[in-house]
């Protein structure tokens, strides 16, 4: 049996929907403001902002699967 993590169960690192999304805002102006002269903080950046979708795909799946 597959067992589905939900927003009580969840990693205490996963941040809010809204954080997420704010920090992610926040990391694309990072990545626009230094563009390729500071091409490891944007890489770094840019995988903070995957790792962010990630989670938040995850809730949003959690949340239709409840609703359905």
């Amino acid at each position: 049996m597959t067992r589905t993590r939900t927003d009580s169960t969840a990693a205490p690192e996963t941040p809010s929907f809204l954080s997420a999304v704010r920090r992610i805002e926040a990391l694309t102006q990072e990545i626009r403001r230094e563009g390729l002269g500071a091409f490891e903080k944007a890489e770094a950046a840019y995988t903070e902002v995957e790792h962010l979708r990630a989670a938040l795909t995850a809730r949003i799946a959690a949340l239709r699967h409840r609703s359905a």
